[in-house]
């Protein structure tokens, strides 16, 4: 199957609907220049804009042209490029980013285990001041 040309879709979808790249922009929480870039074929908008693009485009011929881009980039995600899985060599791409997530989430647990223990410090100081001030309350009434 031939790769279809995003840029054109993007904008014969924009013209058919009738809104400048500023307007489309602004529907798809993207920048102007971002839209340029997708009718210029610079870049090619992700795919969940491109699901919002066709959930807003009116039904026709255009449409059915979304679907098929969607369809399209749908495979390339689920394909990755195979620079990401190069073997069992173990310095593949997807292997460094896992690492560097585990020892992220590692830090952040140690930050909520510390941030545990300063809570449990501080509800503990807190029932010791309520009793105290209970005791100074059922002093002065009984004196």
């Amino acid at each position: 199957m031939a790769k279809l040309d995003a840029a054109k879709i993007i904008k014969k979808v924009r013209t058919r609907m009738g809104v400048s790249q500023e307007g489309l922009s602004r529907r798809l929480n993207a920048t102007k220049g971002a839209v340029q870039h997708w009718e210029r074929g610079r870049n090619h908008p992700d795919l969940a804009r491109l699901i919002a693009l066709r959930n807003i485009c009116p039904p026709g011929a255009e449409r059915k042209q979304l679907d098929a881009l969607i369809k399209e980039t749908q495979g390339r995600i689920a394909m990755p490029p195979e620079d990401l899985y190069p073997g069992a060599g173990g310095g593949s791409l997807l292997h460094k980013e896992n690492s560097r997530l585990r020892a992220q989430i590692t830090k952040l647990e140690a930050v909520q285990d510390r941030k545990a223990e300063q809570l449990r410090i501080l509800e503990s100081l807190v029932g010791d001041l309520q009793r105290q001030n209970a005791e100074l309350k059922s002093s002065k009434g009984g004196g």
